[in-house]
């Protein structure tokens, strides 16, 4: 009696466990009707702020909404998943790709089904989604990255009576020491968005102002946006001892990164995309603080909440047949929060598509650090 008591009391305490687990934008329910919000993968802090912004605009207007993610960071696996939610009848998918291919089957279905498709962050093929939607664009960061990169290389604090690209170009032209050397770590090989802002860093690289003094050619490494994977790789780049800065477009990556350097006491220091939350060991918090004491003296982003917000009501209008993604279209963004009620405009994005393009990249730095680890 005693082993079968305690037997009960064990299947007891893992079911609760079970329950405990279990994702609470989807308590078993059916999904038919339902908006899904699908990222790379669970358990990045990424896409779990898109979600709530995404949450947050679908509740506002009275809709359902679902995150749904896999657990490996594939493109197999999304697919897989993909088409579980058609079977399922969902009202639309929002997706954050984790590769330019291997999606036109599956999404052809969708699409076939009535399921609208938007893709935020990392995009999938014009032929199958409404729009995509860009926190900002690919030149503004990629461009944005390389020059945070130089200046801090240069040990110069970010510039606030200036812009990056003037302060950037100031510091070069009389600059005359031994060629400046960036390092890249990136996503996995094949993530479009990661993709896009590398070749945006190359293009900076080839201004007039670089040449001599900024090795045009980037190092570049793939953490495949795992933590560990990500870690190896940052290792590789203290070991091998080759860049002065480390540009890292990808949060996971980028709080590797810190980790490493930190842990390492390497003289590399590091600028790319991050979480203020994830990365405050790593950066200067207060105007007291001398930056370059720090392994990140300044990094950038964008208010991921209202990347997920925005990509709701796009979603949202497409679903209502009020938005087709078409160029000069416009979409209107209710007063939330900070903001103030918004009407974004539909662009054509390179990929011969369209795109919508939130606003520009945001700097975190030391004067405002504090602030923004409550948020992000």
């Amino acid at each position: 009696m005693k082993k079968l008591i305690a037997l009960l009391l064990s299947v007891l305490l893992i079911m609760g466990l079970m329950a405990g687990c279990a994702n609470n934008s989807d308590k078993g329910d059916s999904l038919e009707g339902k908006h899904v919000f699908m990222f790379k993968s669970t358990g990045n802090t990424f896409g779990d702020l898109m979600y709530k912004g995404f949450e947050q605009y679908m509740k506002s207007q009275g809709e359902s909404s679902v995150y749904k993610s896999p657990a490996q960071t594939t493109v197999e696996a999304q697919v897989k998943l993909i088409e579980d939610l058609i079977i399922q009848k969902v009202a639309s998918i929002t997706i954050s790709t984790n590769g330019d291919a291997g999606y036109d089957a599956v999404l052809q279905k969708a699409k076939n089904a009535g399921i609208k498709v938007v893709s935020v962050d990392s995009k999938v093929d014009t032929d199958y989604r409404v729009t995509h939607i860009d926190p900002t664009s690919q030149a503004g960061i990629g461009q944005s990255l390389v020059q945070a990169a130089t200046l801090i290389a240069l040990g110069k604090d970010y510039p606030t009576d200036t812009t990056l690209k003037d302060a950037t170009d100031t510091a070069l032209a009389s600059y005359t020491g031994d060629v400046i050397n960036l390092g890249v770590l990136s996503a996995s090989i094949d993530t479009p968005v990661q993709n896009g802002w590398i070749e945006q860093m190359k293009k900076e690289l080839q201004r007039d102002v670089y040449q001599g003094k900024v090795n045009t050619n980037l190092d570049i490494k793939y953490g495949n946006d795992d933590l560990t994977v990500s870690t190896t790789q940052a290792n590789a780049f203290i070991s091998e001892d080759k860049v002065d800065v480390i540009i890292s477009p990808t949060t996971i990556g980028v709080a590797a990164a810190g980790q490493a350097l930190k842990s390492s006491n390497s003289k590399i220091k590091l600028t790319g995309l991050g979480l203020p939350s994830e990365m405050q060991e790593f950066m200067p918090k207060t105007d007291a603080d001398n930056a370059f004491d720090y392994v990140c003296p300044y990094m950038m982003l964008w208010d991921v909440i209202d990347l997920g917000y925005v990509s709701a009501a796009a979603t949202l209008a497409a679903n209502k047949n009020e938005y087709d993604g078409k160029v000069g279209q416009t979409i209107t963004i209710p007063a939330y929060g900070e903001y103030k009620e918004r009407t974004l405009t539909t662009t054509e994005h390179d990929d011969g598509g369209t795109t919508i393009v939130i606003g520009d990249p945001y700097v975190f730095y030391k004067s405002n650090m504090t602030e923004w680890i409550k948020l992000l």
